[in-house]
C-alpha cells in the first residue's frame, strides 16, 4: 500500500466498498456494536454522529437508542458500503443516515453532535490524531465520544497460522491494541476523562466454512486471497486443528476481545 494518506484512503474504500455485500454474516460487529452504545450512553433525543460506519454495526443500535426525537446520522469512505448500509437502513425501517465522506475532514459545523462513536475504525485514520481532533470538533462541551479497537481480532487465529506458515507478513499491531495507547489518543486530541475497558465475546462459527467466509468478509480477505489453493489448503487444515480448543457441540465458540474507550469534550 502506497504511503501517500490520500492513496491510502482510496484503496481502503475500494477495498471496503468490495467487501460489503457479505460483511459481517455472523452479526459480530453488531455484538460489539451494541456494546459501545452502551459504554459511551447514547439517549432519547440526541444527536449523534458514527464514524466508519461499516454495515451500520453501530449506527443502527444507536438510531433505535435517540427514538423519533433523535438524529443517527453516520459517514463512511466506502461508498459500496454507504449503499448497502442506506438500502438495509430503508428496508428495516431504521431512521438512519449515512454518506461518504473523510473522517478526518468532518464536514460538520462545530458542536453538532452530543455523541460521536468510531467502531473498529480509529486504526485506519492515516492520521489518527487528526481524526480524533475532528470528532472532538463537532461535538458539543459535555458531549462524549466513544471508539472500539481490536484487543484480539475476530480471525485472530486465521492470522497467526497464515503467519506461523509463512505464507503472509507478520501479524502487525494496529498500533491502538493497548489500553494505554487508546487513552493516549483521546487525551491527546484533547477529550477529558479517558476511560478504556476491555470486553470479551464468544463468536459462534457452526462450521470452519463459517470462519473462513467471515474471514473473507473483513479486511484480511487480502490476505486470503493472495493464497494459491495448496497454500489454502494447508491454511485450512492448520485451522481447523488450532480451533479444536473452541469447539463445542454447536460449533466453534471463539473469544474476540475489544477495547471500549470513551472521554468527554
Amino acid at each position: 500500500m502506497t504511503d501517500s494518506p490520500e492513496a491510502r484512503k482510496a484503496q481502503l474504500g475500494a477495498q471496503y466498498s468490495a467487501l460489503a455485500p457479505g460483511y459481517d454474516p455472523v452479526g459480530s460487529f453488531a455484538r460489539f456494536g451494541h456494546l459501545l452504545v452502551d459504554a459511551v450512553g447514547v439517549e432519547s433525543g440526541q444527536r449523534v454522529l458514527d464514524v466508519a460506519s461499516g454495515r451500520g454495526a453501530v449506527l443502527f443500535p444507536a438510531a433505535e437508542r435517540v427514538g423519533p426525537d433523535g438524529h443517527a446520522e453516520g459517514i463512511e469512505l466506502a461508498e459500496g458500503m454507504v449503499r448497502a448500509t442506506s438500502a438495509e437502513a430503508e428496508q428495516r425501517g431504521i431512521r438512519a443516515w449515512v454518506r461518504v465522506m473523510d473522517a478526518e475532514q468532518l464536514d460538520f459545523p462545530d458542536a453538532s453532535f452530543d455523541r460521536v462513536l468510531c467502531g473498529f475504525g480509529i486504526m485506519f485514520f492515516p492520521d489518527q490524531l487528526r481524526g480524533l481532533r475532528e470528532m472532538r470538533r463537532v461535538l458539543r462541551p459535555g458531549g462524549r465520544v466513544g471508539l472500539s479497537t481490536w484487543k484480539e481480532h475476530q480471525v485472530q487465529d486465521l492470522l497467526l497460522v497464515i503467519q506461523d506458515l509463512g505464507l503472509g507478513p507478520p501479524h502487525r499491531s494496529t498500533s491502538v491494541d493497548e489500553a494505554d495507547v487508546l487513552a493516549g489518543l483521546l487525551i491527546g486530541a484533547g477529550f477529558i476523562g479517558a476511560r478504556v475497558v476491555a470486553e470479551t465475546l464468544p463468536l459462534h462459527y457452526p462450521d470452519l466454512d463459517t470462519y473462513w467466509r467471515v474471514a473473507r468478509g473483513s479486511g484480511v480477505r487480502g490476505l486470503i486471497d493472495a493464497l494459491d489453493a495448496a497454500q489454502a489448503a494447508r491454511v485450512r487444515a492448520a485451522l481447523a486443528e488450532r480451533l479444536e480448543r473452541y469447539r463445542r457441540p454447536a460449533g466453534y465458540h471463539v473469544p474476540a476481545t475489544a477495547l471500549f474507550g470513551t472521554a468527554s469534550r
